[in-house]
């Protein structure tokens, strides 16, 4: 029978169990399939890595890589020829995985319109992604962050009431340089861009500057260890309520990264980077956003837990002063791999009092690029969308991702505001 999750790595194994050589198996077939070899043998065991999605591609490369490293004591512990063939095994189906994974950092440049039809930015924002060595899943600008960002800059999506935004786990940045760019100009808009590694912290830095949003204090970078933030709160009674203190994820998201290649390759070692703690970040936005952040089943909780603590009350003569509630929008994908951990956010957001579900949506990148381009045939003609060569660029984008997204809108109910 086929596996819904990937195969736990049991560490008390005295064989390869037959969950992980079944699913080398099937991702072995996958792979000869890509490179045109077929294959009469019917496999049903096993988990089916979705390796055509990039972002679980980049799951299985984990996965191979603790594999490797697992099988590999395996094989020292018991000097068995089977523990040795899973290894060597997981090592080859990594080298052809890899692909882009292994290139350096680049810049790229992501369209985005505004409901007019024109450009957002002339040009569209310039990302910066760093290497997957440095980053790891950070490295990349996922679909979620696309879309939530397109939704932005159309206005389908409107913050133009919001004026102090912050962003959980900006990655590249291109969530938070969206809302920038769409804030620019307002009186006392800012957007913080925060992100728990160097190297992301630096990449948005790199994108603000880029994008003009820097010198002029549009966008703040800023780093933010949520667990720690978590902690103090819960430690300090920011909460109003007796929840225990957060742990930490049981697969540490520095795991996967190379340390001494992400400071030797950005030089900030030494470098230290402005942070929020409990007593500053109380309520101190009107608009937290976030996309494709829900990877490990602790975040689900932090967040849930962080974004209550950052939104402003939304009672008359506190800290909000826009009119609009104080909001949290989070974009993610609806992939099978995640789909616990998307149950588990909901469940922690619905058990909070003062916010409330205004809307969730479910869409693909091509289905909601469509709708827009339809919405806009009366006042954008077929002979300018024909020759938007960046929207037919995105088209063509959108076209490889066939994942699902959700999209998440809450706001902050008015209510008493809780004291520190």
């Amino acid at each position: 029978m086929a596996l819904v999750a990937p195969p736990d790595l049991d560490r008390s194994a005295s064989v390869p169990p037959l969950s992980v050589l079944d699913t080398l198996q099937q991702l072995t077939r996958a792979l000869n399939s890509q490179r045109g070899i077929s294959s009469d043998d019917k496999l049903s065991g096993g988990y089916v890595w979705l390796i055509d999605d990039q972002a679980e591609r980049r799951w299985c490369l984990q996965w191979l890589g603790r594999t490797v490293e697992w099988a590999t004591k395996k094989w020292i512990e018991c000097e068995s020829d089977e523990w040795e063939q899973v290894a060597e095994t997981a090592s080859k189906l990594t080298a052809e995985l890899c692909g882009k994974s292994a290139s350096g950092a680049v810049q790229r440049r992501v369209a985005l319109w505004k409901h007019s039809g024109d450009l957002l930015l002339l040009g569209g924002i310039a990302v910066h992604e760093p290497s997957f060595v440095h980053a790891d899943v950070g490295c990349r600008t996922w679909g979620a962050a696309i879309l939530l960002a397109r939704r932005i800059a159309r206005q389908s999506i409107d913050i133009s009431m919001h004026r102090r935004c912050i962003e959980l786990g900006s990655g590249t940045g291109l969530l938070g340089l969206a809302v920038g760019c769409v804030l620019q100009g307002l009186v006392g808009a800012s957007v913080t861009m925060t992100d728990y590694l160097p190297v992301l912290i630096q990449a948005a830095r790199d994108g603000a500057r880029s994008n003009g949003l820097l010198d002029n204090g549009t966008a703040v970078p800023m780093r933010l260890d949520w667990f720690e933030l978590a902690r103090q709160i819960t430690e300090q009674g920011c909460t109003g309520d007796e929840q225990s203190a957060i742990a930490l994820p049981a697969a540490s998201y520095m795991d996967t990264v190379d340390r001494d290649a992400t400071a030797a390759g950005t030089e900030w070692e030494g470098r230290v980077e402005p942070t929020l703690s409990a007593e500053e970040s109380k309520g101190a936005f009107d608009l937290v956003i976030a996309a494709d952040v829900l990877y490990e089943i602790e975040h689900c909780r932090v967040i849930s837990l962080l974004a209550n603590h950052l939104l402003a009350d939304a009672k008359p003569g506190t800290r909000s002063a826009v009119s609009t509630p104080p909001r949290f929008i989070l974009t993610t994908p609806l992939r099978s791999t995640h789909l616990r951990e998307v149950a588990a956010f909901e469940a922690e957001m619905a058990a909070l009092p003062a916010m409330r579900l205004v809307s969730r949506d479910d869409s693909t990148r091509a289905d909601d690029l469509d709708a827009w381009i339809s919405s806009m045939r009366n006042e954008y003609s077929a002979a300018m969308l024909a020759s938007d060569q960046s929207l037919a660029k995105a088209i063509d984008e959108d076209a490889g991702d066939l994942l699902v997204y959700r999209t998440f809108i809450y706001e902050r109910l008015l209510a008493e505001a809780t004291p520190f």
